[in-house]
């Protein structure tokens, strides 16, 4: 009896100090914001603003910074990104993406024979959109996008909506469905026969 009154004591006890350990941190992190709120403020007020002392002074401040704003933004040319990638032509990226989990072992493996047209044709495959109707404009627009490539030429079927991802012999099933919080944004599942793929889910 006294055992058990002692361990329910120091269980109450622990309880009361986690309690108190959240009321504390809770304290900490409101008085962080309203001092980081403070500061900011302030030097917006000095700052941005010119540290004005009424009404008419803080709108001209206002003013000022809008128009500073609108000036710098005139600056920036948000239309022409063909340089974004100057100076990257010698960076190695090594193994960098190989330790993705799902990168698996590196290893291709191709489409089966009677899909891939020889004299270097490229691959001629089936997609079978079992999209909703969310996904269908991003699926023309990467369909469009992949058959810029001569190495590759896709047919596309609109079929059933399947949420269910069923494989269909001898083409891509391109399919959507709500699969929850798991870590990736899009999955590509072959079946291989032979060291070929044979049909593939995405």
């Amino acid at each position: 009896m006294a055992k058990q009154r002692q361990r329910s004591r120091s269980s109450s006890r622990r309880r009361k100090q986690q309690q108190q350990d959240k009321t504390t941190n809770r304290i900490m992190c409101g008085a962080g914001t309203i001092a980081i709120l403070g500061i900011g403020g302030f030097l917006v007020w000095k700052y941005a603003l010119g540290s004005p002392t009424n009404v008419e002074e803080f709108k001209d401040g206002v003013s000022d910074a809008g128009d500073y704003a609108r000036r710098k933004w005139d600056e920036l040319d948000l239309g022409n990104f063909t340089d974004v990638l100057d100076g990257l032509d010698g960076i190695s990226f090594g193994d960098l993406f190989q330790e993705d989990p799902s990168y698996g072992d590196g290893e291709t493996t191709s489409w089966d024979r009677k899909y891939v047209k020889p004299g270097n044709g490229g691959l001629h495959l089936t997609l079978q959109n079992a999209l909703d109707e969310t996904w269908q404009r991003p699926f023309e627009l990467a369909v469009a996008d992949w058959n810029e490539s001569p190495a590759l030429t896709l047919t596309t079927q609109r079929v059933a909506v399947d949420h269910t991802c069923t494989p269909v012999s001898g083409v891509m099933v391109v399919c959507n469905a709500n699969f929850g919080e798991t870590g990736w944004v899009g999955i590509n599942e072959n079946s291989i026969l032979g060291g070929y793929i044979v049909e593939s889910v995405s």
